[in-house]
């Protein structure tokens, strides 16, 4: 059981597996453009490593969950002293110091494991950021949060030579990998990501949340060149990541890749996809623009050191 300044009666102790439905719900309603499950949420926990240094705590008031925290150091990144940390607090009881109970303990962990730096990736609100700033942390990057009926996007066209392939039909997981690990060193974000492991990628991979029917790799004869990964349930879904590998980059690739999957999944019954980029990456934003997404919200990283002077 954790120290705490919050409300009579918190408790505050280490997560569990009977927390998958409590903490997939205050996700979901922390952003309701995430598509989280209470299976991805339990595949998400069994593939825990000691060297995440992971720390998940739950928070409950008379039994019932009312908030959740998580944090870890950043295994995808070579720069020393990364991390990550989140925490997720139920409309209803915002304000009684259960948050700030959360992130204090959360800080203490990734000052024990040795963490300098902390990021967190979140949906953006008034409320959230001042309750945010007034603890440290800052923007460090802003993205609009778009959606799109994917019913409306054309087939793809890929150039002669290439071809859209549904991840599923494409059964070689680790040549994805080397697609994946390659593609998003460039990508924007508070650290780079050049240190993505064969063993952290195969749990994305085999993520329930994953629809690989739906994602989409595309293929120059035998070599994967580009990826659009989705995740579904129900009529929603969201898109998690595009890239394509730096020598095949201008030819319209990554538009093949994501008309491949939005239409994929229009099939399965999804009316609504989202997805989010950081303002820095206009090739990308330009791809959205163009298949019509429109801005619904906005997406923000924030960042502290994790030792405040």
């Amino acid at each position: 059981m954790q120290r705490h300044d919050g409300p009579t009666g918190l408790v505050i102790r280490p997560q569990e597996d009977r927390d998958a439905a409590a903490a997939t719900a205050l996700r979901r309603e922390a952003d309701d453009a995430e598509v989280a499950t209470e299976a991805g949420w339990l595949h998400r926990r069994s593939r825990i490593q000691p060297r995440h240094r992971f720390l998940g705590l739950t928070a409950e008031l008379g039994g019932e969950v009312v908030a959740i925290g998580q944090a870890g150091v950043n295994v995808e990144t070579t720069t020393p002293g990364a991390s990550w940390a989140t925490v997720k607090v139920t409309s209803a009881r915002r304000r009684q110091g259960i948050g700030s109970a959360l992130h204090d303990a959360l800080l203490d962990h990734l000052r024990e494991v040795g963490a300098k730096e902390v990021t967190t990736l979140a949906r953006r609100t008034e409320e959230a950021e001042r309750w945010a700033t007034v603890r440290g942390w800052r923007r460090l990057l802003t993205g609009p949060l778009i959606a799109l009926d994917p019913r409306t996007v054309p087939e793809p066209s890929p150039p002669p030579g290439f071809e859209c392939l549904s991840m599923s039909a494409f059964d070689r997981p680790e040549a994805i990998f080397e697609l994946t690990r390659i593609a998003i060193v460039d990508e924007p974000g508070p650290v780079p990501a050049d240190d993505l492991r064969y063993e952290d990628w195969l749990g994305d991979w085999e993520d329930p949340d994953i629809d690989r029917d739906a994602s989409t790799v595309v293929v120059h004869g035998e070599l994967p060149v580009a990826f659009a990964y989705v995740k579904i349930a129900g009529a929603r879904a969201q898109h998690v990541g595009t890239a394509t590998l730096p020598a095949y980059r201008g030819r319209g690739l990554a538009t093949a890749a994501k008309r491949h999957a939005l239409r994929a999944a229009a099939a399965k019954g999804v009316t609504r996809i989202t997805t989010s980029n950081a303002e820095e990456n206009a090739a990308m934003r330009a791809i959205n623009r163009k298949l019509g997404f429109e801005p619904v919200g906005e997406h923000v990283i924030l960042g502290r050191p994790v030792e405040l002077s």
